[in-house]
């Protein structure tokens, strides 16, 4: 007993190394440089090593009857991951002699940054082995947002100037946080928001059945203010305003349509469930979208979902008469030192998914080599603009022209698998803590989803990262039940 001991003790450290270090992956620049990803693919593979030491070693001489229970373990987990490592060697044959690639260098980092998400995924199924591990790791992720929400709040209030990896940034237009770019840092608030609606779920569905008795009902609430769930809520709120400070409209739109996609399917699938779900989906509504939103500028999404091409035109067109007059043009409500900001229509956003559509007809199968889109996109360009395209602006299309079909079918496979597990899991014979896993990582992928459609978030390593343990957590929950929490390890 004392060697099993041990042994969770050691897991439960690693555990926590982990989530300290998905807490540092997007300070970097999201991890988007080469030496802050190979440092945590490094980190990565450490910790699956000592892991992997621990197992062999350390529960080896244990009982069968007191081994640590694998909730991660069965085909459809093991299918999953194989999927992961498919799509590694894939992109690793693209560059062997009999394979294809544009960017050699470019493939290379691709390679190594899959092999960190193979790393992540093995590890969250070896590691995450009980509810309370589980819970663990979601909060990890909720506090990780939390952080990037403060962070981009602050200085996006301080309207500085500074360069960060000879990174430039203007703060007071749009929150960035540590990210490159606003749509980065939306992308990843939204993995982070679907973690912390997991925790609030499997916490709002232990409540027992007597607090839902009207005599009850005042003692509930009074317990509600003074629990951890005030607290999680009070994370939600700060990510929910970091979020709209971003002025996403993909990112903020993803998030309310996944949240109301999700909240309707829990009404469908879980009648246990139901209550909390709705309760949490209309404090966010009401309080985030309403009071707050209105108080820190949703109207500014709103306005910026609602521009068009005939709009920017008028207002260049009045810019230029008003140099031509001589007169002063017309500024936005900011510092005169500070630089306009021009908003990218939609015809803009969309010219180099259209574009790479001649890229995909050449090589529809085989792509031109992962991480290689801006090497072989150059040749395809046919409008010029000012703007700069290093990506497609659509994770879609990217990675059929990196990958071809070939890759996009691996890891459209295990996202469809990983969301047929979201589905089997919300069962309300299930317990209240798998069920509110499943709504959460149901909503993170849907988030996904939805993003990837105009933007190129999940070419930012931390953003995909923050997937890949969403997708693996929904593998690490028991198919079926499981024994009470206290039979489990810690």
């Amino acid at each position: 007993m004392k060697s099993r001991s041990l042994t969770q003790q050691a897991e439960r450290g690693l555990l926590g190394l982990f989530i300290l270090s998905l807490v540092w992956l997007p300070l970097p620049l999201g991890s988007n440089r080469q030496w802050p990803m190979a440092l945590y693919v490094a980190v990565v593979w450490v910790l699956l090593a000592l892991t992997g030491l621990l197992r062999l070693f350390g529960s080896e001489r244990l009982p069968d009857r007191t081994a640590p229970v694998r909730t991660g373990s069965g085909w459809g987990a093991h299918l999953a991951l194989s999927l992961l490592v498919l799509f590694t060697a894939w992109c690793a044959f693209q560059l062997s002699p009999w394979g294809y690639t544009e960017a050699p260098h470019d493939t290379r980092l691709m390679v190594l940054r899959s092999l960190g998400y193979v790393g992540m995924f093995w590890l969250v199924l070896l590691l995450v082995t009980s509810d309370r591990r589980r819970t663990a790791l979601l909060s990890g992720m909720m506090i990780a947002g939390v952080v990037q929400a403060m962070i981009a709040i602050v200085l996006y209030s301080s309207d500085g100037r500074y360069t960060l990896m000879d990174e430039a940034f203007v703060q007071g237009l749009r929150a960035t946080g540590t990210f490159a770019g606003p749509d980065a840092l939306a992308n990843y608030l939204l993995f982070a928001l679907s973690a912390g609606v997991a925790v609030m779920l499997s916490q709002m569905g232990m409540q027992p059945a007597q607090a839902r008795r009207r005599r009850h009902r005042l003692h509930g609430a009074l317990e509600f203010m003074m629990s951890t769930k005030m607290i999680v809520r009070l994370m939600l709120i700060i990510m929910v305003i970091a979020l709209v400070l971003t002025r996403s409209r993909l990112g903020n739109g993803a998030f309310f349509v996944a949240l109301m996609l999700v909240t309707l399917w829990i009404v469908g699938r879980s009648p246990q469930l139901r209550r909390p779900a709705a309760i949490l989906a209309a404090s966010l509504l009401v309080i985030d979208l309403i009071v707050i939103g209105q108080w820190i500028g949703l109207s500014k999404v709103i306005e910026r979902m609602h521009a068009t091409e005939l709009a920017l035109k008028a207002e260049q067109e009045e810019a230029a008469s008003a140099a031509a007059s001589g007169a002063s043009p017309p500024t936005a409500q900011r510092a005169p030192d500070m630089p306009q900001y021009r908003e990218e229509t939609l015809h803009e956003r969309t010219r180099p998914l259209r574009d790479a559509m001649a890229m995909i007809e050449e090589r529809p199968w085989t792509g031109f080599g992962a991480g290689a889109f801006y090497s072989a996109f150059t040749r395809y360009k046919v409008e010029s603009t000012k703007f700069f395209y290093d990506h497609a602006h659509s994770d879609y299309v990217e990675i059929v022209t990196d990958t071809g079909l070939i890759g996009l079918s691996l890891l459209g496979a295990l996202i469809l698998l990983s969301a047929g597990r979201t589905v089997q899991l919300m069962k309300d014979r299930q317990g209240p803590h798998v069920r509110g896993v499943a709504a959460g990582c149901g909503m993170g992928i849907v988030c996904a989803l939805l993003h990837a459609t105009l933007d190129l978030n999940l070419q930012i390593n931390a953003n995909a990262a923050m997937l890949t343990v969403l997708l693996a957590v929904v593998w690490s929950a028991p198919g079926r039940h499981v024994p009470e929490p206290s039979q489990q390890p810690r």
